[in-house]
């Protein structure tokens, strides 16, 4: 029996097979696979702007069909390279706008209830709360793991680190995250 990830892997190359000859069904169907995701990196990343989260996914998944061409199947799945390219828009944001980056922000707009259920949850915000204090790429390793759900390998591929470092980033951002929950009294 195969596992859901190499059932996902299956499909992914499936549909670039088929989207990199033309196929737009294909390629709408990769987009409403990963829409959600895409949005939710991108949106805990631009300060929980929906109005900027939603035009850089629009962007995102433009270039993508743009460079689709380019893709090289070889060098990894369509979900590190659509995420290598999202990671890239957010930079780019940030470059533009001369911002500091924000992980997580504990505020959020109230008009918007998606993002709202999932905060409801007071552990949850206590989580996020200390995550924002991690070091960036020790708050990245943590949301790219635990929001996005994705392997040390496939991280690899978007951060363009090593899994050795990966997992050694992984080690040390969840000692430093315990660490936080436990001074600020938040986890027991």
């Amino acid at each position: 029996m195969y596992k859901k990830s190499a059932l996902n892997s299956i499909t992914d190359k499936i549909l670039v097979y088929r989207a990199k000859r033309g196929d737009k069904e294909a390629y709408g169907k990769l987009y409403l696979k990963y829409i959600d995701s895409i949005y939710r990196y991108i949106f805990f990343r631009v300060n929980q702007n929906h109005e900027e989260a939603e035009d850089i996914t629009e962007i995102v998944f433009f270039k993508a069909w743009e460079k689709f061409a380019t893709f090289d199947e070889q060098a990894g799945g369509f979900q590190a390279w659509i995420y290598a390219i999202c990671r890239n828009r957010v930079i780019d944001y940030y470059k533009k706008e001369k911002k500091q980056t924000k992980l997580l922000e504990t505020h959020i707009d109230e008009r918007e209830n998606i993002e709202e259920k999932v905060l409801r949850e007071e552990e949850f915000e206590n989580v996020l709360a200390a995550v924002r204090k991690l070091p960036r790429d020790q708050g990245e390793v943590i949301s790219l793991k635990f929001i996005e759900g994705l392997s040390n390998k496939e991280m690899s591929r978007i951060l363009g680190k090593k899994e050795n470092a990966i997992r050694a980033l992984q080690f040390r951002a969840l000692k430093n995250l315990q660490m936080i929950l436990k001074h600020d009294g938040r986890h027991k």
